[in-house]
Parts: C-alpha cells; structure tokens; sequence
C-alpha cells in the first residue's frame, strides 16, 4: 500500500500499522483507488456531538469505497439507514444489510440502544457475507475505554475475518477495528481526528503488537478457526 500525499502520524515497526491524526476527508483524498482490500469503519451518524452533516457524510462514503476493492462496511443507525442506502446508490455500489444482534441487551440498553444494529455493506461484484445476514454477539461492555460508541472487538474480529489481507478504518475512534486487524494477521490504516482517542488507539494497537507475534501462520489459523467455529 501507498500512503499518497500524507505521511501517517505514527507507524508501526513492522511496517503494518499506520495511523494517520486528522480528518479523514483530507487523509482519504491522499490516497490511491484501491488502496486496501476493505474498510471496515463505525461513522457518527447525526449524533449531537458531532459536527457530521449529510454533505459531509456521502462524500465520505464515496471515498471509503474508492479506497477499497472489495466492499466496504458501515456500522449505521436504524432511523438513518435510508441515508446511507441511498447515498451509497448515488455513487454506483451495490449494498446490502447484515445486522448485529445484540443478544443480551437489556433494560435501559433496550431502551437507549436498539437490539438490532444495522452493518452496511457496500461491494464490487459477487456479495460477500453471502448467507450470513446475522452477527449474533452479546453487548460486551469495555473497561477502561472512554469511547460513548465503541462495538465489541468481537463484532469487530467477525467482520474483519472475512476481509481481505488490508483494512483500513477512516472513523478509527479508540481503535477497536485495528486492534482486530493485528489479532488476524492484517495489516491495518486508521484515521482518527480526535487526539484524545488517537492516542487510546494508538496504545491499545501497540499493546496487541506486543502481544503476538505479527503475522505468525499457526497464531492466526488458531483465531480464524476459534472465530468460524463459534457460528456453529
């Protein structure tokens, strides 16, 4: 992979983790057609902190699927999911929708935050994730990570399973999409706009390299055959 006009901000040793503090229009801009296999990213969505607005937002998802060859996926918002589907039409991708069930969400977590998360796909081709339309994985919740979206690396590690060998997240939050990257043997660009969670990105990525031995076969055949077994 290319990293274009940007440098990254901070690069692994190894070469396979980079990650770039900015805004993610401007960073996406800088790089090639095709640059990774797939984008695997969790956008804000109209949410009041945010300054994110539909202009914005489309073309947004237009280069998330320029940049990639295979598909690109979206964790999306129930009441908005018209926008995304609709935005990803104008730009000439094929979409689907998977869902993730959020299988012991309760309570106030059922009130607040709805069982079932809509996963958009968008893709060149043959569909991917043909016959899978369900990630039926419990809500998780995460210690010590001040994120208010943050999904499970769980979630996550299905998703990026099924990709190819580069993936590349333009909503990098506090890495959770990265950190299943380097679990699975990809290599891995994240975008991140936020200082405060580029460095918690940053750490948690740092302190899984240090974990494993990078791209080690046997290591990843065990993830992999842990990761499809479960779906039994």
């Amino acid at each position: 992979m290319s990293d274009g006009v940007n440098s990254p901000t901070w690069e692994s040793d190894c070469g396979t983790v980079k990650l770039w503090l900015g805004d993610c229009l401007e960073v996406m801009q800088s790089w090639s057609d095709g640059v990774v296999d797939a984008v695997v990213t969790d956008p804000p969505y109209g949410t009041k902190k945010t300054k994110w607005d539909e202009t914005v937002s489309e073309q947004s998802f237009a280069e998330c699927f320029r940049i990639c060859t295979d598909y690109a996926l979206f964790f999306y918002s129930n009441t908005r999911l018209w926008h995304i589907l609709g935005a990803l039409k104008d730009i000439g991708a094929d979409s689907w929708v998977m869902v993730w069930h959020k299988m012991n969400a309760m309570g106030c977590e059922r009130r607040f935050c709805p069982v079932w998360v809509p996963i958009v796909c968008a893709y060149r081709g043959v569909p991917p994730f043909w016959g899978q339309d369900l990630v039926a994985v419990p809500l998780v919740p995460h210690t010590g990570i001040d994120h208010p979206t943050i999904k499970p690396l769980r979630v996550t590690e299905w998703l990026v399973n099924r990709a190819g060998q580069s993936i590349a997240d333009p909503f990098m939050g506090s890495g959770t999409t990265g950190v299943a990257a380097v679990r699975l043997g990809r290599s891995f660009w994240g975008v991140e706009i936020d200082p405060g969670y580029f460095e918690i990105a940053k750490r948690r990525i740092q302190d899984e390299l240090a974990k494993v031995d990078f791209l080690e076969p046997q290591r990843v055949k065990d993830r992999q055959a842990a990761l499809f077994s479960d779906e039994d």
